[in-house]
């Protein structure tokens, strides 16, 4: 036989050899305490908490008919001074092997994240199983341990619900990857959104993801809530379904002088300047389409009068909105949230040098900020005036 030939034999047989090794690091199903979330919190005496939601078999869809009954979850926690002895410690209390390649939420308490999260980023980049596309939030006026103890109806595994709510961008959302990524930099500082309990029906709580937490460095400094929170979502393209509405003319007998748009569309400009003198200043221009959802005012959208007093008292509440966010990041927070610094590294590179290091953290709360906006309503709906008004007539 040619050498040729035998060689060619050789790789064949290596290469089928190599198809053939099967799932060398197959994990059973079975064999496995799949963590749905898990949070961490610091607890009275400067110890770290971590809880883990788990899903019991019974709790699984497939194998849920035999026993409806069934918790569908367990929250188990324990207490320590590292989080991966933590880890060590609850896998003793159970028969499968922790497993987190299914975690989707990640949850920070309020206490440990104003204390200083340094703890949970180790963890979350070297631990191997950890996802970078879940969902991070931080709790507001709860610990983690008790929000991951909730019941939650709309779901069988509440932290489903938490992940679909954070997925379909309800409110603010930031995935892992994407919290590091800004931790690491000084072009924009880290936010996840804010969890917090509330009362769905009488005896029984619920949580609500309604609010923005806002970091400084590695530190929880604040939350956003409101037109300031609609206005953030607003500079970080979560526009689209946000409602504005505003008070257009006082309230009359038939009407309560409302009006209530829809954002369809939204763009934003950022444009810094530093001046000779190493001043800084910015210049936000923001323009939007919308459609009315609501005209509970006497005003007829048809009329080119009545529709350019509507878009200019709109434009200014816009404007209002992201000039009071703004302002509200720079005096109460100083953390720059909505990205200054980026535009900056991109517009001044050279400037950016001297500052990434650290004199932008100060600098950042001391910078101008103007603020240009403009709203224009492109769709009026099937009626141009208030619809009890037409009634009337």
């Amino acid at each position: 036989m040619k050498p040729s030939a035998i060689m060619m034999r050789c790789i064949l047989i290596l290469t089928v050899s190599a198809m053939l090794t099967g799932c060398w690091d197959r994990k059973e199903i079975d064999e496995l305490a799949l963590v749905m979330a898990s949070g961490i919190d610091m607890t009275d005496d400067d110890q770290i908490e971590l809880t883990l939601q788990i899903a019991l078999p019974t709790g699984m869809p497939g194998l849920l008919q035999g026993s409806a009954k069934g918790k569908p979850v367990m929250a188990i926690s324990v207490k320590g001074s590292n989080a991966h002895e933590l880890i060590g410690q609850l896998q003793q209390r159970l028969s499968r092997k922790i497993f987190f390649g299914h975690r989707g939420i990640v949850i920070i308490g309020e206490s440990f994240a104003r204390h200083g999260i340094d703890q949970v980023l180790d963890t979350l980049l070297r631990f191997p199983e950890s996802r970078y596309n879940s969902y991070i939030l931080t709790t507001q006026g709860a610990s983690a341990k008790e929000i991951l103890q909730l019941p939650y109806h709309m779901e069988l595994i509440p932290a489903i619900g938490m992940k679909t709510m954070q997925a379909a961008k309800y409110s603010t959302a930031t995935k892992i990857d994407e919290f590091l990524n800004s931790v690491s930099t000084h072009e924009i500082q880290p936010y996840t959104a804010a969890i917090r309990r509330t009362k769905m029906q009488e005896g029984e709580s619920g949580f609500e993801i309604d609010q923005t937490a806002v970091y400084l460095d590695n530190k929880l400094v604040g939350y956003l809530s409101g037109k300031h929170l609609k206005a953030f979502r607003m500079m970080h393209d979560q526009a689209k379904r946000l409602k504005l509405a505003i008070k257009i003319e006082p309230e009359k007998k038939f009407t309560k002088g409302t009006l209530t748009v829809d954002i369809l569309h939204f763009e934003k400009n950022i444009r810094t300047f530093v001046d000779a003198g190493g001043s800084l200043q910015a210049e936000v221009s923001v323009r939007a389409n919308s459609r009315v959802s609501a005209n509970d005012t006497t005003l007829n959208l048809s009329k080119t009068a009545d529709l350019t007093r509507a878009e200019s008292a709109l434009s200014q509440e816009l404007h209002d909105m992201i000039a009071g966010m703004i302002s509200q990041t720079q005096d109460e927070f100083k953390s720059d949230v909505v990205g200054f610094g980026k535009a900056l590294h991109t517009q001044h590179p050279e400037e950016w040098k001297k500052l990434k290091s650290g004199p932008w953290l100060e600098a950042y709360p001391k910078m101008s900020v103007r603020v240009n906006a403009e709203l224009r309503i492109v769709r009026v709906g099937r009626t141009q005036e208030s619809g009890h008004l037409l009634e009337e007539r």
